[in-house]
């Protein structure tokens, strides 16, 4: 909200967050609903009254190799920074060239609406990267009046579709001609704020091998990519996991519930061309054989989304119609993706 001499301008929006169900190859899309708000103490005189919808995505940095494997990012404006346009929206709700217009004191409203496409992507924000939507309305005042200026952030979240949540995927392997072991989890696609029930059955082939514990971690992988030279990034980050031993049938089967730690820095998974955030689920088992002690590492793809399924059913994206302005104009910048592929499984 800006206010300048007697004259306040607002955006409003029907919801604060903008939700995209589906990946990109499924998604219907979602529609943003609002109004430009314009309250007035006195009589005015306005030129114009405009509003833009702006989606841009930019990263910058470059990266330092601290250990073998791990690369850390510097930041770094001048170095390897790219920027891209999403979309352009724009709005003439009092076009210009029909003006000056003389107002009324009071309040004055003028509704919009836009729909976004559902390959659009979602608003990310990491320590050298982002993606972000911004909405702009201005209030031309005359040659001689500097003009009002309002901006607005607008927050854009995917959410997996229902039918996700219930496809599961156990991995059955044998370690080394001794331990057969089979890997169940509950979900893919959780929250940050849900429960993860992690089952896990093991088979010895030597009466010698006990399981002596198990520990999980989450393992983020931060990618950016420069669209010019082909070259990307890789920041691999670890956060240990708090987990509760939930049922024991049996000394070989077992059934945790895995929760996530109370962080802000873990992200949501994300897939662009400049940007990709993606998780695995790491269960480290350790056993032993006779006097030797060892361990194998499970990894199993998940993905991490803005909010529970709780929250999603209570609050649906609104799709209700609201008539628009006769006269605007839109650019929609083409963005072309990859087909994703699913993770492989380590």
């Amino acid at each position: 909200m800006n206010t300048l001499l007697g004259v306040r301008l607002d955006i409003r929006l029907s919801q604060n967050t903008l939700i995209l169900l589906g990946s990109r190859n499924e998604s219907a899309g979602s529609v943003l609903h609002g109004v430009v708000h314009l309250n007035l103490k006195r009589e005015t005189c306005i030129d114009f009254v405009s509003l833009k919808l702006r989606g841009r995505r930019r990263h910058s940095g470059q990266a330092s190799l601290i250990g073998p494997t791990h690369l850390a990012f510097v930041a770094n404006p001048l170095a390897n920074y790219e920027r891209q346009n999403l979309v352009l929206y724009t709005w003439d709700l009092l076009p210009a060239k029909d003006g000056p217009f003389t107002l009324p004191p009071g309040e004055h409203q003028y509704p919009f609406e836009f729909v976004f496409n559902g390959f659009l992507p979602e608003s990310v924000q990491i320590k050298n990267g982002q993606v972000k939507y911004k909405l702009v309305a201005a209030l031309g005042r005359g040659l001689l009046k500097p003009n009002l200026i309002c901006e607005r952030e607008l927050k854009v979240r995917r959410f997996a579709q229902p039918s996700v949540f219930d496809t599961t995927y156990p991995i059955v392997d044998t370690w080394e001609n001794m331990l057969d072991y089979t890997i169940f989890i509950s979900h893919q696609v959780i929250s940050l704020f849900d429960s993860l029930s992690v089952f896990l059955t093991f088979l010895p082939k030597n009466p010698e091998v006990r399981v002596k514990g198990i520990t999980f971690e989450l393992m983020e992988n931060l990618t950016l990519r420069q669209t010019k030279s082909g070259k990307s990034q890789v920041d691999t980050r670890w956060y240990t996991l708090n987990s509760k031993l939930e049922e024991t049938r049996i000394s070989y089967s077992r059934s945790y519930a895995v929760t996530f730690p109370p962080t802000e820095k873990i992200h949501f998974d994300c897939s662009t061309e400049l940007i990709e955030i993606s998780h695995k689920l790491q269960a480290r088992v350790t056993f032993s054989a006779g006097k030797t002690v060892n361990a194998i590492v499970i990894k199993v793809p998940l993905s991490i989304m803005a909010a529970s399924l709780e929250t999603m059913s209570e609050n649906p994206p609104r799709y209700d119609q609201i008539p628009l302005p006769a006269s605007c104009h839109s650019e929609l910048l083409p963005v072309h993706f990859s087909d994703p592929l699913p993770p492989p499984y380590h």
